[in-house]
């Protein structure tokens, strides 16, 4: 497998490559470190709380006449990102000084509630050269500014004796929603040792190699946090790296991957380092410790969001829709992991169906910690009128079943949602008797360009598709009365589905104007991933909506374009949306997808794009492999 690097960085250091393990996560030269499930704030001020990233360390090799400059390096710094071992590289090397020093930081993948930084410095020139050699390391860390979400206080200072740590306690500000959440959140921050101020490690220019390791753990709990900490030390520097290799490697080996045969290096690239990325958001199955419940998936991933530009690490439809899918294919426990939060907020959903004048469970459309709504402020239309979200939870459902087979976990964890979800459409939905149609009025479907619209064609097809397998599934867990399910059959049965009958093509919502421009893939979705009209309206919704779809749309519109194609076995199109979905989104030094084109303003690391993307990919080109495709792909599952 090939890592992503470079010897330089991107211009703007949002691109540099997001780490985690499902527990923490952070971004290389980042000021934060984040926390699953831990956020600061009231409401739509809801963020992800934001910890100083103390193991953001660099460090100079120097004598008492100063540290080595720029001037004494030779060929630049290389940057690595390994994607097969999971770790962050920076390597120098100084020929004046005949020195090298390579630099690695990492979140473990086994022992979870631990960040690693690790530098290891060789001599390379030989003894009688060495007079002018550098005569110690300075480690100096650069943990940002204080957090503005926790108040920080030492419960430990730290001592010389080997089982006394550095040791603070953070509390968050500000609870989400005093219902649901009466007390602030509580974490600890262990260190192996305090770089309040730079460390000195000094370095006889006899001694051929020089390596020192900064270890910090995170938890809620102070213990789980210190029997973190004193595991890791009891481990080489060696030991523990290699726990942590192994851990990736195991992934890679036995769990998913992707191989693209050929000449297609950088394809390959985006591809895994797409992997990747996903999946350090995600839970490690197997760790030092139990892990805590896990709280979703949000569109930049778990090392970021203390920006608006990162959604504020809130959970939407793009979990769902657009990461799960591949998701499953990693494994079904990972699944269960994702599924398992809406699961656990149910009781938050229910209670914002029945304060909005509604039955059953309505998700919000953001969600963190709580999950009640956490949309921003700025946009109560979107919290509003984007009930789509709801039966795509439901779809979610559907299709892990689907995959799974899995009657125990579906009928005691999943049916409850699906169910509700039903009720909640029902009481959503306007009904005439007389006519025996339904309408879902003031909306919003995926198309954000166009709020309070009547009857958007997504939204009322992912509907019927929700209520009818609510319908189904309670027969399979035997768990519904029979009103209840006439109720779901007579709306799934009424809601409209809009055709244009003289140009045979789905217009997006009532009253939409043809050749009005649209924001992203909205009634297309109707055939992948859907699979509700696979007929002539929808190779003319295709074609026509390719048209009309704005060029500084997401990713993973253009992905959703060749998926369908594919589908429809027009492969030369299909080929034309394929790459137009990821050549201007990837940055190229490290891989890293932003939510737009280069060019326009966008969310980095938006594992959204990166979900429409490997659908494509896997859906299409995969199950195209008989069929001579322009590029040849084998995948672990």
């Amino acid at each position: 497998m090939t890592a992503a690097g470079c010897l330089c960085l991107p211009s703007d250091l949002n691109f540099m490559p997001t780490l985690g393990n499902g527990h923490v996560g952070y971004t290389i030269f980042g000021d934060a470190i984040f926390m699953n499930g831990v956020y600061n704030g009231a409401g739509g001020n809801s963020k992800r709380a934001r910890i100083p990233n103390w193991i953001n360390i660099s460090t100079e090799a120097c004598d008492r006449f100063g540290c080595a400059t720029g001037s004494d390096v030779v060929n630049g710094t290389s940057y690595e990102m390994d994607l097969r071992d999971g770790y962050f590289r920076v390597l120098t090397t100084y020929k004046s000084l005949g020195i090298s020093v390579e630099q690695r930081t990492y979140p473990h993948k086994y022992y979870n509630r631990a960040l690693v930084y690790e530098v290891v410095a060789n001599r390379i020139a030989g003894r009688n050269s060495r007079i002018n050699s550098p005569k110690f390391l300075r480690l100096t860390q650069f943990g940002g500014n204080s957090s503005d979400a926790f108040d920080f206080v030492v419960v430990n200072n730290g001592s010389s004796d080997s089982a006394d740590y550095r040791t603070l306690r953070g509390r968050t500000r500000v609870v989400e929603n005093e219902q649901f959440q009466p007390d602030p959140q509580e974490i600890f921050v262990l260190f192996s040792e305090s770089l309040e101020q730079p460390l000195e490690l000094q370095w006889p220019t006899w001694q051929d190699q020089l390596s020192h390791r900064v270890i910090l753990t995170i938890d809620r709990d102070e213990n789980v946090a210190r029997k973190e900490l004193q595991d890791v030390l009891q481990l080489s520097a060696g030991n523990l790296l290699q726990k942590h290799t192994q851990s990736w490697n195991s992934f890679w080996d036995n769990e998913f991957s992707i191989e693209i045969k050929g000449d297609a290096l950088e394809l390959s690239q985006i591809v895994n380092a797409g992997i990747f990325y996903i999946v350090s958001s995600l839970p490690s199955l197997k760790t030092n410790q139990k892990n805590e419940p896990f709280y979703g998936l949000s569109p930049t991933g778990l090392g970021r969001g203390n920006l608006e530009a990162d959604y504020q690490g809130h959970n939407f439809w793009d979990t769902e829709i657009w990461i799960l899918p591949v998701v499953s294919l990693f494994g079904l426990d990972y699944a269960k992991e994702v599924l398992g939060y809406r699961a656990r907020i149910l009781e938050a959903a229910k209670y914002h169906a029945n304060s909005t004048g509604y039955k059953g469970a309505r998700f919000p459309w953001e969600s963190a910690y709580t999950g009640t709504e956490v949309t921003n402020p700025c946009c109560p239309e979107v919290a509003e009128q984007e009930i789509h979200i709801s039966p795509d939870i439901s779809f979610a459902i559907q299709k892990f079943f689907a995959q799974s087979n899995d009657s125990e976990w579906t009928c005691d964890t999943a049916w409850p949602i699906t169910a509700d979800v039903a009720d909640f459409l029902v009481s959503r939905a306007t009904c005439d008797d007389s006519s025996k149609t339904c309408h879902l009025l003031n909306v919003m479907g995926p198309d954000e360009d166009h709020p309070n619209v009547n009857d958007n064609v997504y939204t009322n097809a992912v509907s019927k598709i929700a209520l009818n397998f609510a319908e189904w599934l309670a027969k399979h867990c035997g768990n519904a009365s029979t009103e209840r399910l006439e109720k779901w059959r007579e709306v799934s049965d009424g809601l409209v589905i809009l055709r244009d009958e003289s140009l045979n093509y789905h217009p997006e919502y009532e009253g939409y104007v043809r050749d009005t421009i649209i924001k992203q893939a909205d009634t297309i979705l109707l055939g992948y991933p859907l699979n509700f009209d696979k007929g002539s309206t929808h190779i003319n919704d295709l074609r026509f909506y390719a048209n009309v779809t704005r060029e500084s749309g997401p990713a993973m519109t253009w992905s959703m374009f060749a998926a369908n194609y594919l589908r429809n076995f027009e492969l030369t199109l299909a080929n034309e949306f394929f790459e137009r979905g990821y050549k201007s989104y990837v940055r190229p030094e490290f891989k890293v997808w932003s939510e737009t084109p280069m060019g326009y303003d966008g969310s980095a690391n938006f594992l959204t794009g990166i979900g429409g993307f490997l659908q494509a990919l896997i859906s299409g080109y995969v199950t195209r492999q008989n069929e001579d495709p322009p590029i040849a792909i084998s995948f672990l599952r």
